[in-house]
This record gives structure tokens, sequence and C-alpha cells, in this order.
């Protein structure tokens, strides 16, 4: 549901500009959103400051979310936040009820490209969820999930974690816009 604000940005002609305002004064500040993003129930979404939201990212809100500031979510990201009752004793598969079951996403998390986050869960600060993996249960502070279904499988240095948020590097858009390329071997080398 857009606010008068939003419509009101929406008239003006030159899409990279309506963009860029948009996301500076509209329903969703400070915040960056690649295109083909689908967000349904968008009232009962609330975003940090300096959330990314990749493209083609799928953003269930009927149960509410919630994304902490400087989270990143790569692109095809789907988040639900509520499910069909299939124990019915009135029709196959399911019935028309749906129960809401919010998602809380702390600050600094990422979530990588093509993971699902299931309704109900909550991604404490922190937090990592690995290429295409299947979030069905809770990630605690700093843990770093992958699989299916995900499983911890390491953690960020938490005292690095903790030194750094104190000092206030959380990265904006501006810290990330030139990018630094650097070679390494396999996937596991990268986790240690």
């Amino acid at each position: 549901m857009s606010t008068l604000k939003d419509k009101l940005i929406d008239l003006i002609p030159v899409k990279k500009l309506r963009r860029e305002i948009k996301f500076k004064y509209g329903s969703f500040p400070y915040c960056g959103v690649v295109k083909n993003v689908k967000i349904s129930h968008s009232k009962n979404l609330k975003l940090g400051k300096y959330v990314f939201i990749g493209g083609g990212c799928h953003l269930l809100c009927e149960g509410g979310l919630e994304i902490g500031s400087y989270t990143r979510l790569g692109h095809e990201v789907m988040i639900l936040t509520s499910n069909h009752n299939y124990k019915s004793d009135k029709l196959l598969p399911f019935d028309e009820v749906d129960f809401k079951q919010k998602v809380v996403i702390g600050q600094n998390c990422w979530i990588a490209s093509r993971a699902v986050i299931c309704p109900g869960v909550k991604l404490e600060e922190g937090s990592i969820v690995a290429t295409g993996a299947i979030v069905t249960k809770s990630v605690p502070k700093c843990a770093i999930v992958g699989g299916n279904p995900a499983k911890i499988i390491g953690f960020r240095d938490i005292e690095l974690y903790d030194k750094l948020k104190k000092e206030g590097k959380s990265a904006t858009f501006e810290d990330v816009k030139n990018r630094k390329w650097v070679e390494i071997e396999g996937f596991k080398d990268y986790l240690k």
C-alpha cells in the first residue's frame, strides 16, 4: 500500500531520479532496492537504514517482516511470513486459513542469493545465510548457516563483530561502492 508521499514521488518522470528520491524520502528511506523486487503487504514491512534488497527478491509480509539496519539480501531471496492450514478437516491440500508468523532479521545480517527464510524465523544480528539455504529455525548472533534445512556451519568472530559495531563500522552503500576483487581457492577456505 503506497503512501501519499510515494504516490507523489511516482509522478516524477525521470526513472533514475524517481528511484533515488523514493528510497531517500519515501516509505523506505536510505534503502537500496534493485529491479523486480516483489513485496506483498508492504504496510507490514519495517526496514532499518541502509538495507539492500537484491533483484528478484520476493518478500511476503502478511505476518510482518522486520529487517534491521545495514542488512543485505542477495538476489532472489524469498522471505515467507505465513503458512497454510494443511491440517484442515474441510479441504485438501489446505483450507482458506493462513497462519501469520512474523520474521525478524537483525542488523548487519547477510542473506545470500536464493536463500529462503521460512515463517516465524528470527535471525539474530550479524548472522549470515549461505546461498540457497532454507532457514526453518531461528539463527543465533553471528552464526553462519547453510543447507536444506539450514544448519550452523560456522560463526563470525563475535569479538571482532562487537568491536566493529561499537566503532560504528557498519557499511553504507558508499562504503562498498568501489569493490576490490581478490581470488581465493574453494568455498571452505573462504569460511576459515
